[in-house]
């Protein structure tokens, strides 16, 4: 393994402009960093095919994902519903019991979203109460065509990071609110300065970086990775897991 891609895509909804792309590449023998093109907005009505090719080429039609040995797409949206959620939609009776925190509404938020709410103090949209579950339907519709048809596993859902192409779910926001550390500014002096940092375009860069921690094995930035599922396995295999640093 030499070569690795991290393709961001900051999701939007289905009708909206408000597509974030970006793409990055590092080399763990020459240890050169790059990116393909310059992150960018785009509309998804625009692509007649929205594949992880596609995204690249749009960024630059010189490269492909074919070029690299291992690409991870990281995608800043849900990538699964609650369990409890899911079971009610289903017609599954459950015990109705009255959450003492909003946080704890079993229906409105995963145990990942929990577990990021515990340790940062931040609260993710809900995907089934917020305009959230508007992005998480149109992530989750391309995820499984790209699993079905390129090859691309959901991680932890459909595999591991052992797989040579996978797709996490990211959370940008949480990297541009860090206290002001040195990870924090590893990250964010890489984005291009003409990117502007409030744009989807930005937080797509943050995407795809965080991308490549997952496959760079502390050799990317130095001793930093991303953190595997502390929750129930089985719990983030139903529910998907948000990776951080």
């Amino acid at each position: 393994m030499a070569k690795i891609l991290g393709i961001g895509w900051d999701v939007g909804g289905w009708m909206g402009s408000k597509q974030g792309i970006a793409a990055a590449t590092f080399d763990l023998d020459t240890q050169k960093f790059a990116w393909i093109g310059t992150p960018r907005n785009t509309n998804l009505k625009k692509h007649k095919h929205w594949t992880p090719e596609s995204i690249v080429e749009t960024l630059n039609p010189m490269i492909s994902v074919e070029d690299f040995d291992e690409v991870t797409i990281g995608m800043d949206a849900s990538l699964g519903f609650p369990i409890s959620y899911k079971k009610l939609v289903n017609q599954e009776v459950q015990d109705i019991k009255v959450p003492s925190k909003e946080i704890q509404n079993p229906y409105a938020y995963r145990d990942t979203e929990r577990h990021i709410f515990e340790k940062f103090g931040k609260k993710p949209l809900s995907a089934p109460f917020d305009k959230l579950g508007n992005n998480t339907t149109l992530a989750l519709s391309f995820a499984l065509k790209w699993y079905r048809e390129e090859g691309f596993k959901m991680i932890p859902q459909q595999g591991d990071k052992s797989n040579k192409h996978v797709m996490i779910e990211v959370y940008p926001a949480l990297v541009k609110t860090m206290e002001q550390t040195f990870i924090k500014e590893e990250i964010l002096q890489l984005i291009p300065s003409e990117v502007n940092p409030r744009s989807d375009a930005y937080d797509a860069a943050i995407c795809s970086i965080l991308a490549l921690l997952l496959k760079g094995n502390g050799r990317f930035i130095e001793n930093v990775t991303l953190q595997d599922p502390c929750i129930p396995i089985e719990t983030a295999k139903e529910e998907g897991w948000i990776y951080y640093i």
